[in-house]
């Protein structure tokens, strides 16, 4: 079979047709596409009817087919699927270009049937038969959206429905992420509006014009959830570790004013902006992301000296603009970059990110589509 990065419903059910889907060991028998199917009155729109054999006996599926696999497309294909075979007296089954474990899970629990091009999928008769294949890789991919929107900078989108779970249109969005600090484009968001919506992480809801498409965040612990498996540090320039005379909260009053008198960045780490939000006990070294290190080192003067002999201040340079999202004040991270460093760290950093996984998920939870 020629793979490409695009598949229509047509071609799947090409590939139906011509046998060039195999999901041993079942074997395709027979296939039937775009049969009308009546029975008690009732009508059904079948996008194929296919017959697999196991062992000589026949297992015949109401088949539905998407071009796309995301969460909300294979929910809508699950429900056709079902209600068509419902009345066709079938089993259900939907036809994908590609299905992950997490599909092939849900699709489980729903007692529902589903294969791929690629060779995995879940093929299930209640009481009678259950063949299951995972670990092909994904050969196909749709353009038009971002690669992981829960990653680098697309991932500012994301985190912001931790912050406020409500807008009215993505111009209402993208007002409050530049508010935060944030600096993405009107096409990002909306691509990630869009993404989110797909996986069932948002809804989107079109309004009365000229609000447009309304946003609301539907499920807060799997977005979380989301950023923390697919969180990526951020890429690394210069770094410099020294010893500084200053108090922490003077050097942070010292850091804040260059930021304020120029095009510098400055933001704690998550690490070491841990003690906003939880209790764990650490190295009293100040750790800050900067995009210019020789500013930011200048701007504290004769009081900071470059040594790594019991250096208490480090300065990390980078232009990753997520580390600076919605930094709080005295230059303290967002609770959102605190925790995703966390979680990826040691067993006690581990523990501690629970702690504050409890605080975003709460301030979420009082808030109603406004401002914290």
């Amino acid at each position: 079979m020629d793979f490409k990065k695009q598949v229509t419903e047509d071609e799947l059910l090409a590939f139906l047709r011509q046998g060039q889907i195999r999901f041993p060991p079942l074997q395709l028998t027979e296939v039937q596409t775009t049969p009308t199917v009546t029975a008690q009155g009732r009508k059904a729109e079948l996008d194929a009817l296919l017959t697999l054999n196991w062992r000589d006996r026949p297992y015949r599926f109401a088949v539905e087919t998407r071009r796309l696999w995301t969460p909300k497309v294979v929910a809508q294909a699950i429900e056709t699927a079902r209600r068509n075979a419902a009345v066709a007296g079938l089993n259900p089954l939907i036809l994908v270009p590609y299905l992950g474990e997490e599909r092939i899970l849900a699709l489980e629990a729903e007692g529902i049937s589903g294969i791929d091009l690629c060779g995995n999928g879940i093929v299930v008769v209640p009481a009678e038969l259950l063949v299951l294949r995972t670990g092909f890789p994904n050969r196909f991919r749709w353009e038009g959206t971002i690669k992981n929107v829960y990653r680098k900078n697309s991932s500012i989108v994301a985190r912001l429905f931790l912050l406020v779970p409500q807008f009215d249109s993505v111009k209402a969005a993208l007002e409050e992420i530049r508010r935060r600090g944030g600096d993405v484009t009107t096409g990002t968001v909306s691509k990630v509006c869009k993404s989110l919506g797909d996986d069932l992480v948002i809804e989107r809801e079109r309004g009365a014009a000229p609000v447009g498409r309304r946003l609301r965040l539907l499920q807060p612990e799997k977005l979380l959830d989301l950023l923390a498996d697919n969180y990526v540090p951020p890429e690394m320039g210069r770094t410099f570790r020294g010893k500084c005379g200053l108090p922490p909260e003077a050097l942070r009053e010292r850091l804040a004013k260059e930021e304020a008198g120029g095009d510098v960045k400055v933001v704690l780490t998550g690490t070491s902006s841990v003690d906003a939000y939880a209790v764990m006990a650490r190295e009293p070294v100040q750790s800050f992301y900067c995009t210019a290190i020789d500013k930011v080192v200048a701007s504290v003067g004769g009081d900071i000296r470059e040594t790594d002999r019991f250096a208490n201040v480090t300065f990390q340079e980078t232009r990753d603009d997520f580390v600076y999202f919605d930094r709080r004040p005295g230059l303290v991270a967002s609770p959102i970059q605190t925790y995703l460093e966390l979680a990826r760290g040691d067993k006690r950093e581990k523990e501690t990110a629970d702690q504050v996984r409890r605080v975003i998920l709460g301030q979420r939870a009082q808030t109603s589509g406004g401002e914290e």
